[in-house]
């Protein structure tokens, strides 16, 4: 009986932090134990999290985990569920933990207070620019939403005062972590209208306070300053250079600002007083505008946005699915309003019912609700929640590998028959899917790594979640193994046709069972596809093909080995005698020679192909010889790897040099079966660290590292970082961003990995150190208008990242250690840094606004 069970607070507390594992009693890991092994106690542990609901567990979306210790910070919502069911897996081991909520201790605001952007109390006025920081401390409420309103203060005496009420500036919320919640506002120019409704205040400062609601009572804040502006600018950080000029066109690299002047109203102009600009209410309707009650069980919801001053605005509409531990995103799309009531209807049949979570039984419901934000404020409002059937939305596919696609005059998949003995041709598929992958801790160490060869200049490349390189102390670099596939075929094209119809359909349906374990890199270079690098990837209108060829290594070791070489006469030269092809004819593939299918890992391989065990250990079929290379022996290492490769794939024994060529040593070469010459063809595909140019950052690389620097550096910085590289990098869209994922970085230097730049952040995360340099004429830029001279006579050499992560990382580092001057960044010159910054500010952080 398995001992595999959940160990944490049955009873947890909302808002509290709480960490759960699991015991299995094993016995602790000697040192010279092998700790890489593949036996069930080392796979993962998987969290999951159930809900009880209509007497079934429901699995929610957002909370799936994996690691032997996890946490899970519970919601308000969690109260009123029915059960809650903590839920982890190891292979075939399950344990669960049912757990109750209860609610913290009674919740309180202890204070507000108002600080500048570092979190200290300002020392002097503020400027129009700058950023206030409403801190709200509180008691037993963490992840709770804090509201705060920020007011212009025109009544004497501290606290809030109903004569202010005209004066409110705006409302933004914050979530409540370790006891606080921080609330960033930017003080606009455009403010300064407010402060001065009534008339110029004294001494030409503007003061202002905060505000938060908690049980019927407003708590106030402290009072800060904020000069007032010398002259009208642009509601915008800094001031708009007086030589500026309306360009004829606007241009992609150089975004105009929103607004140009802030002035007065003209004189005849209406003096009726402008409407705030608001969501005043969100609800859910069925699409004939009917309440709902009950479970709804429509197709089709309505989503009703009531609005004020909002018309012809950008909105961004949520759906989300209401748990009790994290809340399910349905649906996210962004409308323009266009009247004070709008109405946007929204497809449930068509949303996936997993986005939702999955069931362990029908008839259950998801609580939905909508969620409104105003992109260009940032103010947002929520309608309340409604109960819908779970079997109105989309039911997830089911994936069927062998069902025929298609329909309609579209060509089904070919079947076909089973090779049984020799076939009369094969393909090898040499592909970039891992094998066996490099291993590292939860702090990025490596822990195991089937395969090494030369450094090749990465301290890590990483897609889509698996580590393709990484460097190694001794200044070699770690990699997996990879698979190849065999395809063959009952008569000539069809082994060919089958690979095409597998890449059609991305299935492997039609290749043989046994599938070989490959090492591909080399023992020198591995940053190209150049000399003594791996082979060279092709593609299906380009095959290698595989002959056999008797040759002898530097050591003057004689072998006997299947290459890779071009399809033409000078590799295959036609003979009437078969056995002298062994020995004939040239061996080269795209202008380089010697590459073959070898024994070896990639230390030892010099741009060749290595079949290893699964492990990365020397191949069962011949490693009992790898321990004797002498010249007497080194041939047989090759004709037992060689012996293993023909029971596999027996059309190698037709291919040329092979048919003709027998032995009778040691270890028996068989003389081949077939009397006309086989071809035998192989497909490379590239791999993934050398053909990362084709796979260029985009917009949603841009998003995901944004999330990363706002969890970690905060609104203000990461508001910052979006800017400067919407600026730099043309709204992301520009050569530079695409190839080096930083914001225009020049290289000063050859250097690695520093070029020239403060290399610390690489010391403190060396998982984003540079990965090389791009070269490309720079674009106008800000050529002209501050900013540096555009070079039009030699490309620049930008500093290329190994993820748009690792940029923007770079970056916010930056900002932290000069205290967020963003306008250091352009320039060490004082006087200069500031129209930098006023450009920048005329972008907007789409991105971050939408978090």
């Amino acid at each position: 009986m398995s001992d595999f069970r959940i160990i944490g607070n049955p009873d947890p507390v909302v808002g509290k932090e709480e960490f759960y594992s699991v015991n299995t009693f094993l016995p602790s890991v000697l040192p010279f134990q092998n700790t890489a092994s593949n036996n069930s106690f080392e796979q993962p542990v998987k969290w999951e999290i159930y809900i009880l609901e209509n007497g079934r567990w429901r699995k929610t979306k957002e909370n799936d985990k994996t690691g032997k210790r996890i946490s899970y910070t519970f919601l308000q919502k969690s109260l009123e569920r029915k059960g809650i069911r903590i839920l982890a897996r190891r292979g075939e081991d399950v344990a669960r933990l049912n757990v109750t909520t209860h609610p913290a201790e009674k919740p309180k605001i202890e204070s507000i207070e108002l600080l500048d952007k570092n979190g200290k109390i300002p020392s002097k006025a503020l400027s129009y620019g700058q950023t206030l920081k409403a801190r709200v401390h509180c008691l037993h409420m963490e992840k709770h939403k804090v509201s705060v309103t920020l007011w212009e203060d025109d009544a004497a005496g501290a606290g809030h005062n109903k004569e202010n009420e005209k004066n409110i500036i705006q409302t933004l919320s914050g979530v409540v972590k370790n006891g606080k919640a921080d609330v960033d506002f930017l003080l606009k120019p455009s403010f300064a209208k407010i402060a001065k409704q009534n008339g110029p205040e004294e001494g030409k400062v503007h003061e202002y306070y905060v505000t938060t609601d908690f049980n019927k009572d407003k708590i106030a804040s402290n009072n800060v300053n904020v000069n007032d502006l010398e002259t009208p600018v642009a509601p915008f950080k800094g001031k708009v250079p007086v030589q500026q000029q309306t360009p004829a066109k606007p241009k992609a690299s150089l975004p105009q600002p929103v607004q140009t002047k802030t002035k007065a109203p003209a004189s005849g102009s209406s003096s009726a007083p402008k409407v705030k600009a608001e969501i005043t209410n969100v609800h859910l309707t069925d699409t004939a505008g009917r309440a709902i009650s009950g479970v709804f069980k429509g197709k089709e919801i309505k989503v009703w946005i009531d609005s004020k001053g909002l018309i012809d605005k950008e909105i961004r509409l949520k759906l989300y699915d209401e748990d009790g531990i994290s809340n399910d995103l349905l649906f996210d799309e962004k409308f323009t309003i266009k009247s004070n009531i709008y109405a946007v209807v929204v497809a449930l049949n068509q949303i996936p019912r997993s986005k939702g979570g999955g069931y362990w039984g029908e008839g259950a419901e998801q609580e939905v609700y909508a969620y409104v934000e105003v992109i260009q404020t940032g103010e947002h409002k929520e309608s309340k929640v409604v109960d819908v059937d779970a079997t109105v939305f989309k039911p997830d596919p089911v994936e069927q590998t062998n069902k025929v696609a298609k329909v309609g005059g579209e060509q089904k998949k070919e079947k076909f028959e089973k090779v049984i003995g020799l076939g009369k041709e094969a393909v090898l598929y040499i592909t970039s899917e891992i094998a066996t992958e490099i291993k590292v801790d939860r702090n990025g160490r490596i822990e195991s790594y089937p395969d090494y060869g030369g450094f090749n200049g990465m301290n890590e490349y990483k897609e889509a979640g698996k580590i393709y390189c990484k460097k190694l102390p001794n200044d070699k670099s770690a990699f997996p193994l990879y698979k190849m596939y065999v395809y063959r075929g009952n008569k000539t094209g069809e082994a060919i046709k089958k690979l095409k119809q597998d890449i059609k359909y991305k299935t492997y349906e039609n290749a043989e069972s046994t599938i070989l374990t490959v090492a591909r890199h080399t023992q020198s270079n591995n940053k190209n596809y150049a000399s003594k690098g791996p082979i060279p990837p092709n593609n299906l209108n380009s095959l290698y093909r595989i002959r056999y060829m008797q040759a002898w290594n530097h050591s003057g070791k004689e072998s006997f080995r299947y290459r890779f070489v071009d399809d033409n006469v000078s590799n295959l030269r036609p003979l009437e005698n078969l056995r002298l092809e062994v020995s004939s004819g040239a061996m080269t593939l795209k202008g380089r020679s010697s590459i073959s299918i070898d024994p070896w890992k990639s230390k030892d391989l010099i741009g060749c192909l290595g079949i290893r065990n699964s492990d990365g250990t020397n191949h069962s079929s011949c490693g009992s010889e790898m321990g004797d290379l002498s010249a007497s022996n080194y041939k047989f290492v090759y004709h037992a790897l060689n012996n293993y490769l023909e029971s596999v794939i027996p059309e190698l024994t037709g291919v040329y040099g092979r048919r003709g060529y027998s032995s009778n040593g040691r270890i028996v070469v068989k003389e081949s079966k077939y009397e006309e010459e086989i071809k035998v063809f192989a497909l490379i595909d590239n791999l993934p660290e050398l053909n990362k140019d084709d796979k260029l950052f985009n917009l949603e690389d841009a998003r995901r590292a944004l999330r990363l620097i706002y969890d970690n550096y905060g609104e203000e910085i990461a508001k910052n970082v979006e800017m400067m590289y919407r600026w730099e990098c043309s709204h992301f869209k520009s050569g530079q961003y695409k190839h080096c994922g930083g914001p225009g970085m020049e290289a000063a230097n050859n250097n690695h990995p520093t070029y020239g730049w403060d290399g610390e952040v690489y010391n403190k995360f060396p998982q984003y150190t540079p990965i090389g340099i791009w070269e490309e004429f720079e674009n106008e830029g800000m050529s002209g208008r501050g900013g540096n001279t555009q070079v039009t006579d030699s490309k620049k050499r930008y500093i290329k990242f190994p993820s748009v992560e690792a940029g923007m990382v770079y970056v916010a580092e930056f900002l932290v250690r000069h205290n967020g001057n963003v306008g250091r960044w352009h320039t060490r010159d004082v006087s200069r840094q500031s129209n930098y910054v006023t450009i920048i500010n005329t972008t907007i952080p789409r991105i971050v606004n939408s978090f």
